[in-house]
């Protein structure tokens, strides 16, 4: 099974797990988006992703490595692979293109609007392939979350215009991109939800099937930009640690977080990320924290409090 599994000494598996794991998920992905930026202006999107990907899977391996995880588990159905594979190509490799071709033509700001789509999308998609219940605690905390990119995000950062077919194709690629990212979710959950799955297999097949997936886009669109990304340079300096921060660091988390509770529950958590940025940004990046980015803050703890209280009450019952 090897470290994470149930005979194994050391398990990640505690009394309310997968929030805690979500919530980390979302805090660290703030702070990738802060060095993704960075290194956003160094290198071309298609290649920064496949270069986080690979980098990301390679990390992983050294880490089953380690733990005794073995790739190749008999037990593992064709199924299982297939689900994994699928997950991988949808949120690592199709989605994220799609995420920076968003990005690149709406700007980071507005962009953090769109995002804010993942959470009804999430919603959707678990109750259609899932079937799993909503509820008025989960519904509100979603609306809460949301309610929360909405009003700290909302703001004008920038007095550049920007053409109405570049904000609505912009927005219509961050739209699908946040409804393939929920897909590759549900997709993944049956096999996770598996006892005997062993989270860090689970995460190398999903960055396997990321890898070929972002690969192939970028060898077809600019096959020498993504060689020059791959050759040590200092733009390593910023690619490297956003590569271990937003993909190794966040998507372990995410994975864990969604083995351990539920879709709908993780993705309430995962949304609080722009929260997460808002303080980051303010700290880091010397932005204003004005009153609407605090009535942000407020909503999306509010709604933190709400998924967990909801969680509380399942176990009382």
């Amino acid at each position: 099974m090897g470290a994470l599994g149930g005979d194994a000494p050391l398990s990640f598996d505690f009394p309310h797990a997968g929030e805690t794991y979500s919530l980390l998920s979302a805090l660290v992905w703030a702070v990738a988006v802060i060095l993704f930026r960075k290194s956003g202006d160094l290198v071309p999107p298609r290649a920064l992703n496949v270069f986080k990907n690979t980098f990301a899977l390679g990390l992983v391996a050294l880490t089953m490595l380690a733990l005794g995880t073995t790739f190749l588990p008999a037990e593992r159905t064709a199924s299982d692979w297939l689900h994994l594979l699928l997950s991988g190509a949808l949120g690592l490799g199709i989605a994220d293109s799609l995420v920076f071709a968003g990005l690149n033509r709406i700007g980071a700001s507005r962009f953090a609007i769109v995002d804010c789509s993942f959470t009804p999308w999430i919603f959707l998609c678990s109750s259609l392939y899932l079937h799993e219940d909503l509820g008025w605690l989960k519904l509100a905390a979603g609306a809460l979350v949301g309610g929360a990119v909405l009003v700290g995000t909302l703001e004008r950062t920038d007095t550049k215009p920007i053409p109405r077919a570049t904000l609505v194709a912009g927005t219509a690629l961050g739209l699908t991109a946040m409804l393939v990212v929920a897909l590759g979710v549900v997709v993944a959950k049956p096999v996770l939800d598996i006892p005997s799955v062993d989270p860090w297999w689970a995460i190398g097949v999903r960055l396997v099937g990321g890898v070929f997936t972002s690969g192939v886009v970028a060898v077809v669109s600019d096959r020498e930009a993504l060689v020059r990304t791959f050759v040590p340079s200092r733009t390593w300096r910023f690619t490297v640690p956003a590569a271990f921060v937003g993909t190794y660091m966040s998507m372990c988390l995410w994975i864990l977080g969604i083995k351990f509770t539920r879709v709908t529950t993780s993705s309430v958590l995962n949304q609080t990320c722009t929260i997460f940025t808002l303080i980051l940004a303010t700290i880091f990046l010397g932005e204003a924290l004005t009153v609407r980015r605090v009535i942000a803050i407020l909503l999306g703890s509010c709604g933190a409090v709400l998924v967990s209280l909801e969680k509380v009450l399942e176990g009382t019952r």
